[in-house]
């Protein structure tokens, strides 16, 4: 705190102290390595006292992949709650009524992507979790993997939950989609999700140690490929952006942040355990609308284990 005060600044008093310590050990000339994400104030105050900052992503990008049995407890708590207010969410699709054209109404309302959203978030809120990002996407919009979602939800229309909060007081995160249909949906729609669910549960059944993650995704691309729709590794063209079918990768890791290492797409990175990764598929047509469904694992010492209870009903 008199640091601080001296300082007049919390960070450069916690970088000083960071100093002092690497002194004490006998390190203070040795370089020392940063996140690249680390903030200039610390950085500068690193350097004034005469160190040699260097940013290596790698370097703690491998340190924080194979989670401790503690991590992954905290993980899972996030987990549980992110299923709890999906629960909520799903009571209030069932709850709302639909109307001639379509919408639907939640308790005389108009039911929007909006109230969705808010209706989950505060529910993670009671449970001790802050979410910032996460997706109620409806119909066309659901098309796109990154569209929040906005305006009136309709039945017959695939809607997409995907919420990846933060617990408060852990701050690891947990991750998980679902993509829900009120009534029922079209031919090519439900196709779709069939599709998918197939090419998660082959994914799924690949995850263990030794295992590349790269062939985990052409896995999942290999069976939507088979399925007749478009995935990246089967149909981009040099210079023409694929913006149809399977357009991304199929899981990323997760911690302390929503993404992290190791990546389960094109990158040549093998599993270990501890590593926990979404497996995460997709499909998206605008004139049909997008379908995911995301798990969270984490491999084991003779396979995964997987993080995620709720059940993947597409009617409700």
């Amino acid at each position: 705190m008199n640091l601080a005060r001296e300082l007049k600044s919390g960070g450069r008093a916690l970088a000083a102290a960071t100093a002092r310590l690497l002194e004490r050990l006998g390190a203070a000339n040795s370089p020392v390595a940063v996140p690249p994400s680390l903030g200039v104030v610390y950085a500068d105050e690193l350097r004034a006292r005469g160190l040699t900052v260097t940013p290596d992503a790698g370097l703690f990008a491998g340190l924080r992949r194979q989670k401790t049995e503690e991590e992954i407890s905290y993980i899972e708590r996030t987990q549980r709650a992110v299923e709890e207010a999906c629960v909520h969410a799903v009571g209030i699709l069932r709850e709302s009524n639909v109307v001639e054209d379509g919408t639907l109404l939640y308790r005389g309302e108009l039911l929007t992507s909006e109230r969705l959203r808010s209706e989950i978030d505060v529910e993670l809120l009671r449970r001790g979790c802050a979410a910032e990002g996460t997706i109620t996407a409806g119909g066309t919009q659901a098309a796109d993997p990154h569209e929040r979602g906005h305006g009136p939800l309709k039945a017959g229309e695939s809607i997409i939950l995907d919420i990846f909060p933060a617990d408060k007081a852990s701050r690891y995160y947990a991750d998980m989609t679902r993509t829900l249909v009120k009534g029922e949906p079209g031919e090519e729609l439900q196709k779709m999700y069939d599709a998918v669910l197939e090419s998660q549960e082959a994914a799924l059944a690949m995850v263990r140690p030794g295992v590349n993650g790269k062939d985990v995704h052409q896995k999942v691309s290999d069976v939507l490929h088979e399925a007749g729709y478009e995935t990246l590794l089967h149909d981009q063209k040099p210079g023409e952006p694929l913006q149809r079918g399977f357009i991304h990768g199929t899981g990323h890791g997760v911690g302390l942040e929503i993404h992290e290492a190791p990546r389960v797409s094109t990158a040549d990175e093998e599993l270990v355990p501890g590593d926990v990764v979404t497996i995460e598929p997709g499909l998206y047509y605008p004139e049909i609308g997008g379908v995911r469904i995301e798990d969270l694992v984490v491999v084991t010492e003779d396979g995964c284990r997987n993080l995620t209870r709720f059940p993947k009903e597409f009617r409700i």
